[in-house]
């Protein structure tokens, strides 16, 4: 019952990578400052669940894509699954979980990259160390959603149970 009851981050992580395959070009074009890691070669945002490659994308971007988001979610799955403590570590546990998993997600992308435009030695190092950081940075900034959502699992184990 407890993957049932902590399945709420994980629904909540997976509506946030949704939202970035649908809505994350629109976001990058209103706030054109939020595109400057990508014009440098970083992968922009959070990876995002497309049905269908985006622009002049090929199929490869896009599963690699969406294999990024289920592992970014799987992280927070699993993380949240297995946290131990009361409300304010689970709190952390979510948010700290969606970071993980962001960290996670952006490095394997900066390594389907790097191995799609055959980067050297040097370049691979600044794509995965750049890629670390600014996946990092995102799920610091959007892991507090995850962190509400474990926090709200745990109101769900503590309540009386209803006849």
């Amino acid at each position: 019952m407890s993957i049932v009851r902590n399945s709420l981050p994980t629904v909540v992580t997976l509506l946030i990578v949704s939202a970035f395959g649908m809505f994350g070009t629109g976001v990058a074009t209103a706030a054109g400052y939020l595109a400057v890691p990508s014009a440098v070669g970083l992968p922009y945002g959070l990876p995002g669940l497309r049905l269908v490659p985006l622009g002049e994308t090929g199929w490869a971007f896009t599963l690699t894509e969406n294999l990024a988001a289920l592992v970014l979610a799987g992280v927070v799955a699993w993380v949240t699954t297995h946290r131990r403590g009361g409300a304010v570590r689970a709190f952390f546990a979510g948010w700290g979980a969606f970071a993980l998993g962001a960290a996670a997600a952006g490095l394997l992308r900066a390594v389907t990259v790097s191995q799609t435009v055959e980067a050297g030695l040097g370049a691979y190092a600044g794509l995965v160390l750049g890629a670390l950081a600014a996946s990092l940075i995102w799920g610091v900034i959007l892991g507090w959603a995850a962190g509400i959502a474990t926090l709200a699992s745990v109101g769900a184990e503590t309540a009386p149970a209803r006849a």
